[in-house]
């Protein structure tokens, strides 16, 4: 469209190592001159900055630019040059000047320096000005919005325009259009080297992009020709900008939130047959228009688009072949078909079983809708459009999107019509039940209406292997540390009735399946201290700590445990340091801190017991003994309440 402007990517100013390069080059030149002009004097280096300025032109001007013999334009670029090392060697004359003399010009000194360091630093404000001014002129004229274009394949059809325009302030989006999708024989997908492949050439989008829309955007103008109805569109709308729910972009972080603009939901344009087309996202459809007035095109124009269609294909671009293509899609009535199922609600609802963990699914539907849902949502029966594809995703340590069921849906509709009689009112169920193992996924697809069920079959699992096994190996963790957490749960109750055999038992069993894991050992050295005492658990301090070194929490515990001992032996200093090393290692945890505080009114030192005491309340901990410390400021007597108990 002529005199209208859009969206325009401005260039980022930074400072690039393309540029670095010569200032560094510059630098080394001056030192060199320098040197030459304090030990040899001016003129010599006068003609070293000439030797260079004349070979590093050359070398520039004959080799990168395959230039054959000396030109005014490079004798020119010598000068040029020349002059620049003269005026930065300025800096240089100056120091050497002052070194031997004395003498130091300062105004021309000062001046020198402004237009050395003032001219770069003024050319990059005014850089990033222009920058900040155009970026921010985008931002307020446009939105971010991506937008995603389908049809029927089958369609095949050749978009020539799409645009979105505000017709008041003259300002467009910026959509390129790329070639038609390629349609590809059974053949030609027969020989692809995998499902994953085949799929995506299958599933691909005439266009997806993000795309800059003019704000307050009040008409939409589309062109494309349907081949295999031999019809020409060009259509013209009224676009209900303000339907649309904008939201201020969050990402980049490192870019000013000014500068980030605005953005919306996914658009999503689909045409179909008869010139209509349909522009929604996941909040309202925009634009529902059924049908358009085909516009005439002469011969030359629609061979020139079907030739240029046909040329997008490899297996159909013999004009016989591609004919045989249309006349073979035309008599098909699967165009028809699909429009119907991608516009007719189905109650029903889905069974999952067989998978293990916690998963959710992507719902793709055949309205070319996508939303996410709990597994226990599609156990209810609802108007639905039917699903054609769903992803399984599990929710671990991150999330692994390790399955994808693609449905044959023309297929599954034929199924549920027979089935239901063509009764559109009757609940369909859909019976999903996977047999998943190590080796191989597989599934059973039960189709349940009127009483009657059926087997389905038409459908394809696509495995993501490695994802899959990073879920099983999570899934596996998980299942050891909940066993883990169960053997050590019941271990610290038998432990609290003084069945150290039985303890010991279950702390052996959590060791043999994670001989690693630190708080088990931390169980051991409590046991070992029931059991044989202080001094049988003391000489083995140096096993646990090693043991329990790679684990902050569990090593932690050590050093209190051993604080908490060496303190039942009046061993107050020696106490002292292993609570400081539990601090130190997991200083989080308040206990730890009103443990130091209880040895400090041992020692008699009240304002460091009152200042940890204080500290540890801070980090949530809660205890008698802290409220003592705390009432008494620091001077309670722990040592006489323990020989009175």
């Amino acid at each position: 469209m002529k005199n209208y402007n859009s969206y325009q990517k401005t260039k980022e100013v930074y400072i690039s190592r393309d540029s670095a390069f010569p200032i560094a080059l510059i630098f080394i030149a001056s030192v060199i001159t320098y040197v030459l002009h304090y030990f040899l004097g001016m003129g010599i280096a006068l003609f070293f900055n000439l030797f260079i300025s004349f070979f590093s032109y050359l070398y520039w001007y004959y080799y990168a630019r395959n230039r054959q013999r000396i030109t005014f334009e490079f004798l020119t670029g010598v000068i040029l040059i020349f002059g620049l090392l003269l005026f930065i060697d300025y800096g240089v004359y100056t120091l050497v000047v002052y070194q031997k003399t004395g003498i130091f010009n300062r105004l021309y000194f000062q001046l020198w320096l402004l237009i050395l360091l003032g001219t770069p630093t003024v050319y990059y404000i005014f850089k990033y000005g222009r920058f900040y001014f155009q970026e921010r002129k985008m931002v307020v004229n446009y939105l971010k919005v991506s937008l995603k274009v389908d049809y029927d394949n089958q369609l095949l059809t050749h978009i020539d325009a799409i645009q979105f325009v505000n017709t008041s302030k003259r300002t467009m989006s910026d959509i390129k259009l790329e070639k038609a999708p390629c349609y590809y024989s059974e053949a030609e997908l027969k020989k692809m080297e995998d499902n994953s492949t085949r799929n995506y050439y299958l599933e691909k989008s005439a266009f997806s992009d993000t795309i800059h829309l003019p704000f307050g955007t009040n008409k939409f103008f589309m062109s494309w020709y349907s081949i295999v109805e031999d019809k020409y569109y060009d259509i013209e709308l009224p676009f209900p900008f303000e339907k649309m729910i904008l939201e201020r972009e969050k990402y980049p972080t490192n870019v000013s939130g000014i500068l980030r603009g605005k953005k919306t939901k996914r658009l999503n344009l689909h045409i179909h047959a008869n010139g209509g087309i349909k522009l929604f996202n996941s909040d309202t459809v925009l634009i529902n228009h059924i049908n358009s007035i085909p516009t005439s095109i002469t011969e030359e124009v629609r061979n020139e688009k079907i030739k240029r269609h046909r040329y997008s294909h490899e297996y159909y671009n013999n004009p016989k072949t591609f004919s045989g293509l249309i006349e073979t899609i035309k008599g098909s009535g699967g165009i028809e078909e699909r429009f119907q199922i991608q516009n007719k609600l189905v109650p029903w609802n889905m069974s999952i079983s067989g998978l293990e963990g916690d998963n959710y699914l992507d719902v793709f539907d055949v309205s070319f809708q996508e939303y996410e849902s709990e597994k226990e949502t599609l156990e209810l029966t609802m108007l639905r459009f039917l699903p054609k594809k769903l992803e399984i995703v599990y929710r671990g340590d991150y999330l692994y999107r390790w399955l994808t069921l693609r449905i044959n849906y023309q297929n599954l509709y034929q199924c549920i019509q027979k089935l239901t009689d063509g009764n559109g009112e009757s609940p369909v169920l859909f019976d999903l039940v996977f047999e998943n193992s190590s080796k191989k996924t597989d599934l059973k697809f039960t189709l349940s209406a009127n009483g009657k069920s059926m087997a389905f079959t038409d459908w394809e699992i696509q495995i993501d292997k490695a994802r899959k096994q990073s879920m099983q190996d999570h899934l596996l963790d998980e299942s050891e540390d909940e066993q883990k957490q169960t053997l050590l749960k019941e271990a610290w109750a038998l432990v609290g009735n003084k069945k150290y055999a039985l303890a010991q038992e279950k702390c052996d069993a959590v060791l043999t399946l994670d001989p690693r894991y630190g708080f088990a050992y931390f169980l051991a050295s409590r046991l070992l201290w029931y059991k044989e005492g202080f001094d049988a658990c003391y000489a083995k301090k140096d096993y646990f700590i090693a043991k329990t070194k790679h684990e902050p929490g569990a090593l932690a515990h050590i050093y209190n445990m051993y604080g908490c001992i060496l303190d039942e032996e009046l061993r107050y200093e020696e106490s002292k340091s292993y609570f400081e090393k539990a601090i130190e290692t997991y200083p989080k945890e308040g206990t730890y801190v009103c443990n130091l505080a209880e040895v400090y009114c041992k020692l008699k030192d009240p304002k460091k017991a009152l200042e940890l005491a204080e500290k540890s309340k801070k980090l949530g901990h809660k205890s008698e003994t802290l409220n003592i410390i705390l009432a008494s400021k620091g001077t309670h007597d722990f040592i006489k309440m323990s020989v009175e108990q």
